[in-house]
Formats: C-alpha cells, sequence, structure tokens
C-alpha cells in the first residue's frame, strides 16, 4: 500500500507573496494613518485661524485671478465681521466689505453668452468681468465649452473703478452658495452704490 502524505507547507513563491501582502497591508495603515494625522492637524489649524480672524464661514477653493498669486493656488476664503479674508501661500488679502458691490456664482457659459450678446470677444468680456472676462470672452469663438467651470466671483470698488476676484468654485459648489447666500442677507439693507462713469 502507497503511503499518502499531505504536504502543509508552503512553497517559496507562495512566501513571497503572502510577505509582500503583509507589506502592502503594513503600508496602507502607515499611510492611513499619516494621513488621519494631516487632515487633523489642517482642520485644527483651520479652526484655530477662524478663531483668531473671529470668522464665522470659511471655504478653500483654488484662485482664477484678481490677487496677487497664481492661477489654481489653493486660497482660503474667511468671512470676518468687516472683511473678506483671502489666504493662500502665507500671504493675506483683506477685503473690506463696504466695497463689495456683489458676490456671484457665474458658470464659464454663463459668462460666455453674455460677452457674445455684448460688445463681443475679449473686449466685450473684460468690459463685465475684467480680466475674468477677457479670458472666457477670447475663448468666444470656440463651438462648445467642454468643461463647464463655476465661478465665485467679488465684485468690488477699488480706486472708483469696478475691479474682480475670481476662484473657481466648481468642486465646492454648496459651500460657495453658503458665501453667496451670505453676502446677499447682509447685504440688502446697505444703501446702494453710486459709481461715476
Amino acid at each position: 500500500m502507497e503511503n499518502v502524505t499531505n504536504s502543509t507547507s508552503l512553497s517559496g513563491s507562495e512566501t513571497t507573496g503572502i510577505v509582500l501582502l503583509f507589506l502592502f497591508i503594513g503600508f496602507c495603515i502607515f499611510m492611513y494613518i499619516k494621513t488621519s494625522k494631516a487632515q487633523k492637524k489642517v482642520r485644527t489649524q483651520l479652526q484655530e485661524n477662524m478663531k483668531n480672524k473671529n470668522a464665522s464661514f470659511s471655504i478653500t477653493i483654488p484662485h482664477l485671478m484678481g490677487l496677487s498669486i497664481p492661477e489654481n493656488s489653493f486660497t482660503t476664503i474667511y468671512v470676518c465681521p468687516n472683511s473678506y479674508e483671502f489666504e493662500s501661500n502665507g500671504v493675506t488679502f483683506s477685503l473690506n466689505k463696504e466695497k463689495i458691490t456683489d458676490v456671484s456664482l457665474k458658470t464659464n457659459t454663463e459668462i460666455q453668452k453674455q460677452v457674445v450678446s455684448s460688445v463681443g470677444g475679449a473686449v466685450g468680456g473684460a468690459v463685465l468681468f475684467g480680466p475674468l472676462g477677457a479670458m472666457i470672452g477670447g475663448r468666444a469663438k470656440t463651438k462648445e465649452l467642454r468643461t463647464v467651470t463655476t465661478c465665485l466671483i467679488f465684485t468690488y470698488e477699488k480706486e472708483n473703478n469696478i475691479d474682480y476676484v475670481a476662484f473657481n468654485a466648481s468642486n465646492n459648489l454648496a459651500n460657495a452658495s453658503k458665501l453667496v447666500k451670505d453676502f446677499q442677507s447682509n447685504n440688502f439693507s446697505k444703501e446702494k452704490k453710486k459709481i461715476e462713469l
């Protein structure tokens, strides 16, 4: 009679596979813990900044134009009692609420439609929304916009002229809408501005 024995030992490739699997699981756990600590640190810093600035609300979104920082720099916007503060890369810009004439959300297609129906192209865009309108209006001849970008636009008075600061709010529409509603609810009683042309 033949003696049949079951081999329970693992081959070298199976052992290597198991070791690699455990290393991968260990790496994933390490990265999860490290990312969680980094996120907690960012949240703590944001809460501390809000407390120091007496801010009621904040949102972090990419900058498009209007500030002296590069395009697409992530910027935290703080809603303070008398101003909006824009903080990015260690630099803080303050915009007094009394200078602001409007805070709105516009898509690049809406801006482009207004540009096309006005003077046209980059000139009409510059008239409507300054550099942001010129940038989008300059693209008015394209047949189709493939991506829709929602812009959070602060319109304000600067040395008796109208100027703009714009951010890409496409990935944070809910909070950007709250910011617009906050401006509208606190702005209805203000007296209307008159700018001599």
